[in-house]
């Protein structure tokens, strides 16, 4: 497939591609520094690695603007500003303290204020200039997410719900000319904060892949479910795709395009395209689980470039390996660039559960979508991969067939530390070799920081700590 060139008197002209980072985003992390997946060199590792590979060069380079209030007050509360307006310069650490605590997964520091109101203003300014034209395309590399944000409330790492706030600036300018919008959300958790936001709108099609299993995934519950569908008159223009399992990678998420979201995009024939970014789903993530490569996430973004003559705004949501994060975003980046051709393999399949949810979402949606009706040939989904199950100390890795094994390059962050553990210990007792290996592991962990991802939620340091050393925390 080629993808869309300008083009100016029959010659061929370099896609106009827009960068957003801006080191003051680092300024927001945990109070004391405590370790943390979502911290500053997240956006660091994905920087360092476009500069190292030339592309800020050919790109246009854009400092943080921070957003109006005006733009937030259309998806958040007046109460969600205050406290997000407030919380680093009237509050003391001891309060802000006390305010995370009341929130999902959320910590302020003196950094916080300012770098949501900068993750939100860059994504709705590269946002503006690609529907104006000024670009085709953009990343906005920011930090803190946005999905998880609630219309009233700050959750799951995330304090502003940038796309959201993008998206209904698009449709509220309304010399913009953009009247539908397709926000696709790959990141592996649900975006429950912007499905809720766009909810009764058919103008937005919302579209999340994510893992799910069952609600039990975070930020669990139904919301995930692919029976949430929207209401009124935004009945069938929400999707969820929920994965039953871990470690669906290129080949299942290739088979959710190509069988449910491309479909159904041409027929809603979006003016613009948003992306939730996230890389949580990444190979080797420490909370994903899942597997797709660097490749595979440019495959996902070339079949979205067919639509909207390649207007796509990218902005960073989740994503916790940093070299996977990196890699992933430079191979998004050098698409959007038009840089390498992209192959899509063939010899490697979905699993089962794949072609299940995949089923069971059409046929809810085909209502909606008629072009989702037909149902899919025998010969397509009776091609599967084995989902074999394992019992690993990698981020709730327990499917496992070895037939996605990490590439090298990819271990060091998760693979290699935890595959020297040390899990038996030379004794005759039976029981006594269960205890010796409980400390052994115990012990080795005790010498390394992890973080444990409980089903994609975050525990603290020292609770995590005390317990791979043995012991209880009231």
């Amino acid at each position: 497939m080629d993808l869309p060139h300008d083009q100016t008197n029959g010659i061929q002209q370099r896609r106009r591609v827009g960068l957003v980072y801006d080191e003051r985003m680092c300024r927001h992390s945990t109070p004391d520094n405590e370790p943390h997946p979502e911290n500053p060199n997240r956006i660091r590792a994905i920087w360092n690695r476009l500069v190292s590979a030339g592309i800020t060069q050919r790109c246009e380079v854009f400092r943080a603007k921070e957003v109006e209030d005006k733009y937030i007050a259309a998806v958040h509360t007046n109460n969600h500003i205050n406290l997000i307006k407030t919380i680093s310069s009237k509050k003391t650490p001891s309060q802000r303290n006390r305010a995370a605590a009341k929130y999902n997964s959320i910590f302020f520091n003196e950094g916080s204020s300012e770098s949501a109101y900068l993750a939100a203003g860059s994504v709705l300014e590269v946002t503006e200039k690609v529907a104006k034209g000024e670009l085709n395309s953009a990343f906005a590399i920011v930090r803190p997410p946005g999905h998880h944000a609630e219309e009233n409330e700050p959750m799951g790492f995330c304090l502003y719900n940038n796309v959201a706030i993008a998206t209904s600036f698009l449709l509220n300018q309304k010399e913009l000319g953009i009247n539908k919008i397709l926000i696709v959300d790959w990141d592996v958790h649900h975006g429950n904060g912007t499905q809720k936001m766009f909810w009764k709108d058919p103008r937005v099609l919302f579209f999340s892949v994510h893992r799910h299993e069952h609600g039990y995934f975070y930020p669990a519950g139904d919301d995930g479910s692919h029976f949430m569908m929207g209401e009124g008159p935004g009945l069938g223009y929400n999707i969820n795709v929920p994965w039953e399992n871990g470690q669906c990678g290129d080949a299942d998420y290739v088979a959710a395009w190509d069988h449910i979201l491309i479909p159904v995009a041409k027929e809603f024939k979006p003016d613009i395209i948003l992306i939730s970014a996230g890389f949580d789903a990444a190979i080797g993530d420490p909370l994903g689980g899942c597997r797709i490569t660097p490749n595979g996430y440019a495959i996902l973004l070339k079949k979205l470039m067919e639509f909207s003559s390649g207007k796509i705004i990218m902005a960073l949501e989740g994503g916790y390996n940093l070299t996977s994060i990196a890699n992933s975003v430079l191979a998004c980046v050098e698409l959007l660039l038009e840089d390498k051709p992209i192959t899509e393999s063939f010899d490697v399949y979905p699993f089962g559960s794949t072609w299940r949810v995949i089923k069971a979402v059409r046929e809810e949606l085909s209502t909606y979508w008629p072009i989702l009706a037909d149902k899919l040939p025998e010969n397509l989904t009776s091609r599967v991969a084995p989902l074999v199950p394992t019992y690993s100390s990698e981020s709730d890795d327990e499917y496992d067939d070895g037939s996605n094994a990490l590439p090298e390059d990819l271990q060091e962050d998760v693979t290699i530390p935890l595959s020297k553990l040390k899990l038996t210990e030379d004794t005759h007792d039976a029981d006594q070799v269960t205890a010796a290996a409980s400390q052994a592991w115990r012990s080795e962990l005790s010498k390394i920081d992890v973080w444990y991802a409980s089903f994609g939620s975050n525990m603290s340091e020292s609770r995590f700590l005390c317990y791979i050393e043995g012991g209880q925390v009231k």
